[in-house]
């Protein structure tokens, strides 16, 4: 018989493989590109912001040409989302603006790892399987490319992916309080991330299974404490720097401040909803394959896991027995919602490989995939293929991109 140590060192197993490959992998990749975890990073807004909120100031002082700045009332300010500032702002007590973003990127990505093999395993999965498909999830999608480096425009998207993967894991857990505070630090990431709360809710009803919904809400207003102080803390600071309690910066962007319809509009979509269908093009004298850097590709090319994702919902749409009815019909259509939104906006990522925009649809489509995952092996062994393409197309494609 297992004592009881043997029993949490095998129960960790998972969450170590996962961990460890998900390391190895960032490291073979820092040693093509150059990029290491102690690397300086010139796109480093997040740092910079924390730095003048150290100094008492919300603007940043002056012009840094290279980076997206906005510009209002003659003042700089960073204009993404400011919760990945307030995760900087001990890391810049210590380093200045000159912090290690790309070692914070990496633990970012590790805490994602070990949250997606839990979220798997909550759901039912074997610990082999939980390991399977949170590698997959990482690995063989977009996700490898944004997880390399602590650039300003990658870093907000690690950090998003991970703290709406830990809020689903939570929601799952019953921990309403945990699961809605760290969906409300992804909104301050990515605020498109602010479509999938009717799942939490879900998520944290299901788990109750309370006889009476509306005591039930009652009993758990206190779950409303941390998202409404975080997203006080976000409508202030917005008043303060903007003068409008929604407005994160990108309005007063120069490059929205010159477009013709500004951030998002209705005239983007069907161009940029094309990219989302763009394949590499054949070099006629070498033979080699050309992968664009600018904007966005066939998605299921670089992220082959929709196409589990497809088979996944399809399986369960069709079979005789359905179960989680609201989760098979708000996941596809928020996710669908997302992608349009999407692409009303003015580009779809600039320089990358691949679709990192679609990256932030992810985490909740991969809840649907451990819930409803295809019992047995064969069908986790017929998806390696597909987890290789990804992996070796992601890992050149990074490599090419950040060269």
């Amino acid at each position: 018989m297992r004592t009881a140590g043997e029993r949490k060192r095998t129960d960790l197993t998972p969450y170590a493989v996962v961990c460890l490959s998900l390391l190895a992998a960032l490291l073979v990749m820092s040693a093509f590109t150059g990029i290491w975890p102690w690397s300086r990073n010139a796109y480093n807004s997040f740092s910079r912001q924390a730095a003048a909120w150290l100094e008492g100031r919300l603007d940043l002082g002056k012009d840094y040409p290279w980076l997206e700045l906005a510009i209002y009332d003659g003042k700089y300010f960073v204009s993404f989302p400011p919760f990945p500032s307030v995760v900087m702002l001990p890391f810049t007590a210590v380093f200045g603006a000159e912090t290690p973003d790309a070692l914070i990127s990496w633990i970012v990505t590790l805490l994602g790892g070990a949250f997606a093999v839990r979220l798997g395993l909550k759901a039912g999965l074997s610990g082999r399987d939980a390991a399977f498909w949170a590698l997959f999830l990482h690995l063989g999608t977009g996700y490898m490319f944004i997880a390399q480096s602590g650039w300003v425009w990658f870093f907000a998207q690690t950090m998003n992916f991970t703290l709406l993967m830990g809020a689903l894991m939570l929601a799952q857990e019953g921990k309403g309080g945990g699961a809605l505070t760290l969906w409300a630090c992804a909104v301050g990431c990515r605020p498109f991330s602010i479509l999938y709360l009717p799942v939490l809710v879900y998520l944290l009803y299901r788990a109750a299974r309370p006889a009476r919904a509306g005591s039930w809400v009652l009993r758990r207003l206190y779950w409303a404490v941390g998202p409404c102080l975080i997203a006080g803390f976000y409508m202030t600071l917005n008043a303060a720097r903007f003068g409008n309690v929604l407005e994160f910066g990108h309005t007063w962007l120069p490059e929205f401040q010159r477009a013709e319809h500004g951030q998002f509009s209705l005239t983007y979509f069907a161009h940029n909803f094309a990219l989302l269908f763009r394949l590499p093009e054949a070099d006629a004298e070498t033979g080699r394959l050309i992968f664009a850097h600018i904007d966005t590709m066939l998605f299921p090319m670089i992220c082959p896991l929709t196409v589990t994702l497809f088979l996944v919902f399809g399986h369960e749409c069709f079979r005789g027995k359905r179960q989680e009815k609201f989760l098979l019909a708000s996941l596809p259509v928020l996710a669908l919602l997302h992608l349009v939104l999407t692409c009303c906006h003015r580009t779809m990522g600039g320089v990358q490989f691949g679709n990192r925009y679609l990256v932030d649809l992810l985490p909740p489509l991969y809840l649907g995939l451990c819930l409803w995952m295809p019992k047995g092996e064969r069908f986790r062994q017929w998806q390696i293929p597909l987890f290789i393409f990804g992996l070796v197309l992601n890992t050149l494609g990074t490599y090419t991109t950040y060269l």
